[in-house]
């Protein structure tokens, strides 16, 4: 049976051409990517560049909410799951449109803008746009084999690829050319790094070049992944600590603004044995952490919020506040603004209301990570 559920077409205008959680909202930004292998639970790291556009918010998102998609399959029927798990995550749109994250199971992931993507024709999978579509996948997927599952469950609007590490140490790049998923992994993925290039052309040239003294005569994304892989080649495990430090290290090398006009607005750190996130901006320098697990992660209290450039040190986990829709209204309204997006308040309004109807469940665990419709 299908769901009854009456979008506005502003809506399904803006959530299919517009509305993506990473940094390719528009043409020719730049992130980077990538995993240290620690021999324990892996490290993550990620930077998001832009020439201006800093802001963000930070969520804690709870387990046991029953949330539905926004745009319907050919056959009218909508992604509707259940968050089997907790996480935090980074957002550049807003609530429930995820640019980085980690999850209570320690899957971690991020998305980087790839111009040469094609999003898969319109079928009766439901579709999800990119930043719901991250947020799907730290709900229910717990390894990297659950999230390629995921392809025959769901169908991705957009314009991004991805890397994606589990707390197993497996790893993988997620693209979608020519309308399908390409996936790399285990043997398939020598070095755990992505840029904005596919990660084919960019191991290629990395694989040929590896050596060079120098890589300056590259253009920016083949750079900053040669030299993220030779940096995540090149890493040692020791401790957990040293580990973080390196991660930051490397973002630091390989900083936007080194290759470009674009700055790294935000450095993140996921580190994956301890479930910390640790984050610093271009505009507050000084490094805070979040330990997911000291907050209440079940549904029946309120969503924890923070505005990432609050001005903090250290321990930033007391400041987390109760979701506000007032202060998710005006960073959305900022992020339509800042980008040259036309919305009416209204259909922005709905939107985040549909997001608080999503009703808070006992939780149980369905053979797969869809619910069928009502």
């Amino acid at each position: 049976m299908r769901t009854q559920f009456v979008v506005p077409a502003a809506v399904v205008v803006l959530i299919c051409g517009v509305f993506t959680g990473a940094c390719s909202a528009m043409p020719a930004q730049h992130c980077s990517s990538f995993v240290l292998d620690t021999g324990d639970p892996p490290v993550f790291g990620a930077n998001y560049d832009h020439v201006s556009v800093y802001h963000g918010l930070v969520f804690i998102n709870k387990i046991g909410v029953t949330k539905v998609g926004l745009i319907a399959s050919t056959t009218g029927h909508y992604a509707r799951w259940k968050a089997r798990y907790a996480s935090i995550t980074f957002n550049l749109v807003g609530f429930q449109f995820a640019w980085a994250g980690m999850n209570d199971q320690g899957l971690t992931l991020s998305t980087l803008a790839l111009s040469t993507t094609e999003q898969p024709v319109p079928d009766e999978r439901p579709p999800l746009d990119s930043g719901m579509w991250m947020q799907y996948i730290l709900d229910t997927c717990a390894s990297v084999d659950e999230v390629i599952a995921t392809d025959s469950l769901v169908r991705i609007t957009t314009v991004d690829h991805y890397l994606v590490a589990d707390r197993q140490g497996h790893v993988a790049t997620i693209e979608f050319l020519d309308g399908e998923m390409v996936v790399h992994t285990a043997n398939d993925l020598p070095v755990s790094a992505l840029t904005n290039s596919t990660y084919a052309e960019s191991i290629d040239a990395w694989l040929c070049y590896q050596g060079f003294l120098q890589y300056a005569w590259l253009e920016s994304t083949l750079h900053r992944f040669f030299l993220a892989a030779d940096r995540v080649n090149g890493f040692v495990p020791t401790d957990n600590e040293a580990a973080v430090a390196y991660a930051f290290d490397v973002l630091e090398e390989i900083r936007g603004e080194r290759f470009s006009h674009h700055s790294s607005q935000w450095s993140v750190v996921f580190d994956t044995n301890n479930l910390r996130a640790y984050f610093r901006t271009l505009k507050h320098t000084d490094l805070r952490y979040v330990d997911l697990m000291s907050f209440d992660l079940h549904c029946g209290l309120p969503v924890q919020m923070l505005d990432i450039q609050e001005e903090l040190s250290g321990d930033a986990g007391g400041a987390f506040f109760d979701y506000s829709f007032d202060l998710n209204y005006e960073h959305m309204r900022r992020f339509l603004d800042d980008w040259g997006i036309t919305m009416q308040d209204s259909t922005l309004r709905w939107i985040l209301r549909r997001f608080e109807s999503y009703p808070c469940v006992r939780l149980h665990q369905p053979k797969h990570n869809l619910l069928p419709d009502p």
